[in-house]
């Protein structure tokens, strides 16, 4: 009874880790649910050929204990031959209600933000993408994760 338990459980991980059309995704989880404020996050996106279109998308997983409505952060997209793509984002997480938007299971909240949609890889080879969050304090406290994933259009 307990081998095939595990059997059916490392089956179902892999059928749920495995998303159609995603060529990418990883995650960075945080130390003591802080980010700390100089700790840049960093991806490294391989793309195999050129010519693909893809939306790329980063996540954020927080508590409910998360104390601010929104989450600034600075994003630098480095392509393979160095050209630099910078947005600066305000990313919401809560509504004008002061109420935590996104989906949730038991404490956890998981919000999406499309970063670049429809994104154009013209060269194959590692994208580089790095997060720095913008909040003026020593670390932001209440943040499990926060991810990236490319969905291949």
């Amino acid at each position: 009874m307990g081998k095939r338990f595990l059997i059916l459980l490392a089956a179902l991980s892999m059928l749920l880790s495995c998303r159609p059309g995603r060529i990418y995704q990883e995650f960075h989880k945080f130390d003591n649910y802080t980010w700390k404020r100089f700790d840049k996050v960093k991806f490294d996106v391989a793309i195999e050929e050129a010519g693909i279109t893809g939306d790329i998308v980063f996540t954020i997983r927080h508590i409910t204990q998360y104390p601010y409505p929104n989450l600034p952060v600075n994003v630098i997209l480095t392509t393979p031959s160095g050209e630099e793509r910078i947005l600066e984002l305000d990313i919401r997480l809560k509504d004008y209600n002061d109420k935590f938007i996104g989906s949730v299971a038991g404490d956890l909240w998981d919000v999406e933000e499309v970063l670049w949609p429809s994104f154009y890889f013209t060269e194959a080879g590692i994208y580089k993408i790095e997060f720095e969050n913008l909040i003026p304090k020593m670390g932001i406290p209440g943040l499990v994760d926060v991810g990236l994933y490319v969905k291949k259009k």
